[in-house]
């Protein structure tokens, strides 16, 4: 007997049982499908969970880059609100500064009025201080004419002129 080397009773043995089991198809068709159904099945769930994770992935780095676009912006929004502020309080600064400026030169200018009247004032006065004394003065030089003559008429006597006599 050829037993040993897989003769064909053996092998019509085989084809029974797969038919038995495998439903005809030797376990690929028939009950077998169910294996590569179930196999595909897997497969598919595992592709979709893959591409639900890929999709959640993108979007949580979508959200992250609208987050940072939008602290990048409200960063810039910020500088430039600050920037703004300070060039308010720069013009602010300025106006103070510039009126400042004005209230000083007004104060000096009404100190330099009140100078120049009070130097007015003083020359006016200085003038008509001069303009006395001149007049004190010629008042006394009349007076002291008028003495002097007094004292040379009184030196003089009662002057009678010599009238013609006949001799």
């Amino acid at each position: 007997m050829n037993e040993a080397n897989f003769g064909g009773e053996w092998m019509f043995a085989f084809l029974i049982i797969a038919l038995l089991f495998g439903g005809g198809g030797f376990g690929f068709n028939g009950g077998g499908a169910s294996i590569w159904e179930s196999n595909n099945a897997q497969t598919s769930q595992l592709n979709d969970q893959q591409i639900l994770l890929s999709s959640a992935n993108n979007n949580y780095e979508t959200a992250r880059l609208i987050d940072n676009q939008t602290m990048a912006m409200m960063n810039n929004n910020n500088t430039n609100l600050v920037n703004a502020i300070q060039g308010f309080n720069s013009v602010n600064q300025n106006i103070a500064n510039g009126f400042a400026q004005t209230n000083q030169a007004i104060a000096d200018l009404g100190f330099r009025m009140s100078d120049c009247c009070c130097q007015i004032k003083t020359m006016l006065l200085e003038n008509r201080l001069q303009d006395t004394q001149i007049a004190l003065q010629n008042a006394q030089n009349v007076a002291v004419n008028d003495a002097q003559t007094q004292y040379i008429l009184s030196q003089l006597g009662n002057f009678v002129p010599k009238t013609a006599t006949t001799a």
